[in-house]
């Protein structure tokens, strides 16, 4: 097989230019030859996958009739993928929402039938609470809905010693008032904001599919979203080094070198998946 120094010319072999399109995975900037892709599309999981472990498997999909495999491109570079994250958050979202729920149930019952009271009563002692201490949303519109969590939560977690100290003082009739008030108020804005927050996330968790020749097969890539298309010169380009680059790098066939970005921005990594040899 041609290596990366003998191959990656042939990107520029008609023009002194490239056209590319860029994605990102975790802070590293990726760039494909738009000449080797030849279709696009929303991953809308429509395929075949055999199981190896929670890890590992391999998923089929079709192109023009065809089984074309899938390769997800995070995975390759060996990071969980950013839709992956997200499908967990979700998942973690609608489980804090229950626990908020179980937990004013369980003041309730406390009140009512007298049954001890075990929750956390501390806003931040609570799993969500020690989740939200150290969540940092990268999406502007989710971290704006996350900062609004945290006026209800601390509210909702203070009516436990509010309502039952209400109770020692011979004051059921007062904490159960307030308590169905908050019912509405509190918890109310509590679940809403999971439901924004969930949203939010399912917006913004909408893999694609990248299907490319590599000149020996077809293959689809999946990737979390693609940033732009652009177009880069050859002066622009440098080949994969062969003196101290990465030794992860070295081992991956297809990254044949760097492009280089304006406005002292990192170099993109550029790929071609006629070296790709899985």
């Amino acid at each position: 097989m041609e290596n990366a120094e003998t191959l990656a010319p042939a990107l520029f072999a008609d023009h002194d230019y490239l056209e590319v399109i860029t994605f990102f995975v975790a802070d590293t900037q990726y760039a494909t030859p738009v000449s080797e892709v030849r279709y696009i599309e929303q991953d809308k999981r429509k395929t075949t996958r055999i199981e190896v472990n929670a890890s590992l498997g391999a998923e089929v999909t079709t192109y023009q009739g065809k089984p074309v495999p899938i390769y997800d491109f995070a995975q390759l570079m060996g990071c969980e993928a950013e839709y992956l994250k997200n499908i967990k958050l979700l998942t973690i979202l609608k489980e804090r929402e229950n626990d908020h729920i179980q937990w004013l149930s369980a003041l309730e019952a406390s009140l009512l039938n007298g049954e001890p009271f075990n929750k956390a009563r501390d806003h931040n002692q609570c799993e969500f609470g020690k989740w939200y201490l150290t969540f940092r949303p990268e999406d502007e519109l989710l971290a704006d809905i996350m900062k609004d969590f945290d006026e209800p939560h601390k509210r909702l977690h203070a009516l436990a010693d509010e309502l039952l100290t209400l109770k020692d003082e011979g004051k059921l009739e007062s904490a159960i008032s307030i308590l169905e008030h908050e019912k509405n108020r509190t918890l109310g804005k509590l679940i809403g904001l999971f439901k924004a927050a969930r949203d939010r996330l399912e917006n913004i968790t909408r893999p694609i599919l990248l299907y490319i020749d590599t000149g020996r097969k077809m293959i689809a890539v999946r990737l979390n979203a693609i940033s732009d298309i652009v177009t880069y010169y050859q002066q622009d380009y440098t080949a994969q080094l062969d003196v101290d680059d990465n030794e992860a790098i070295l081992n991956l066939s297809f990254v044949t070198g760097y492009l280089e970005n304006k406005d002292n921005q990192p170099p993109c990594v550029l790929l071609d998946w006629r070296m790709f040899n899985r």
